[in-house]
């Protein structure tokens, strides 16, 4: 195995196509999740951006986005502008990595893929890198499908899980089975068990290996990726034909299926920050263990997180587990055990929502 690949085709593709609208009033149908600042003053795809910097050159990563976001991204990253890709419309991670196979099959048939969400807050960069070569050196020895596994803090139910199988390289293993995200009985088993990881959401391959498994286990999207590889005019075809690409998961389309993926244990920091009680893990408590993130006023309260424009004041009195954000002409107050029932809500406000 190639303990230091060669990057100069090693290319990373930021998925940028989400709306979050678990970050409601903050995120709004236009102004999804990757274009929010979280966790800093910079936005997540900002973020995400930096962190491939100097592993990844400019010109070696491209983001995959709703079209409506193209310059917008453009306008943000430090990288050539035709390297952000407008999809006509969202048809799930599958065809996302469908069209960035074509693209760098188009471009340099021997690369690699480098996959990864817009909107994931990882820490150190350096311990990232590392990890990140790692995979690349295994993805090109083998012709392994490589996806990243965390090791369970706690028995989270908002996570997808790996469960691992045998031991292959040093810390990488055997893919036995995802799962979607557990019950808290069965996300309980899972932490007892040891042998499963969160996953990261974070893929690994070579396009000759990823192409190569959508012809044995998802053959219409296979058609796909080589008629976008023929394409006389590739921007006119996506948009005449994306439509009809098939709406699925690559772990639907491919993952679950395939006996050459392997997981590797991470060993950095990583948050998915997929709704506003993770602001806990990311700012500090004061002394009721309240987050407070902007212009907030507490008294006699308990385990709230409360964030809000600086120019707003927020006041919170005799409160305990409350969730309270306020971000331009909208305020979003709820228990912290009531996320799952945000987006019921947003139904409920077609015109606040976009």
């Amino acid at each position: 195995m190639n303990a230091n690949p060669d990057f100069s085709n090693v290319y990373a593709i930021i998925m940028a196509g989400g709306r979050g609208t678990r970050f409601w009033p903050a995120g709004r149908y236009s102004r999804p999740k990757q274009l929010l600042a979280i966790s800093s003053e910079e936005t997540m795809i900002e973020i995400t951006c930096q962190r491939l910097f100097p592993l990844f050159a400019p010109e070696n990563i491209l983001v995959i986005t709703n079209r409506e976001f193209v310059t917008e991204i453009q306008n943000l990253l430090p990288i050539p502008s035709e390297n952000v890709i407008g999809e006509p419309v969202g048809r799930d991670t599958a065809s996302c990595v469908a069209l960035a196979a074509a693209i760098l099959q188009r471009r340099d048939p021997y690369a690699t893929m480098v996959f990864l969400p817009a909107d994931h807050l990882i820490r150190p960069v350096q311990q990232f890198h590392k990890a990140i070569i790692n995979a690349v050196s295994m993805a090109i020895s083998g012709d392994y499908l490589i996806t990243f596994g965390l090791r369970p803090e706690y028995p989270a139910c908002g996570y997808g899980y790996i469960e691992i199988g045998e031991n292959i390289f040093k810390h990488g293993y055997r893919v036995k089975r995802f799962l979607e995200k557990p019950d808290i009985d069965t996300a309980q088993s899972f932490f007892n068990s040891g042998n499963y990881y969160w996953n990261c959401g974070i893929f690994v391959w070579t396009i000759e290996t990823i192409i190569n498994e959508f012809r044995k286990y998802c053959p219409d999207i296979y058609s796909f990726i080589h008629a976008l590889i023929d394409a006389d005019n590739l921007e006119e075809y996506l948009e005449e034909n994306f439509h009809l690409c098939p709406k699925i998961s690559i772990d639907y389309a491919v993952l679950e299926k395939a006996d050459s993926v392997l997981v590797i244990e991470a060993d950095f920091f990583w948050n998915d920050i997929g709704s506003w009680s993770e602001l806990k893990k990311l700012y500090p408590q004061d002394e009721d263990e309240n987050t407070i993130v902007g212009n907030a006023v507490v008294q006699n309260t308990h385990g709230c997180i409360i964030k809000s424009d600086s120019e707003t004041l927020v006041c919170v009195l005799d409160m305990q587990n409350l969730i309270v954000i306020q971000d331009g002409n909208g305020v979003l107050i709820y228990p912290r055990d009531s996320e799952s029932q945000i987006k019921n809500l947003l139904q409920l406000l077609p015109e606040h929502w976009k």
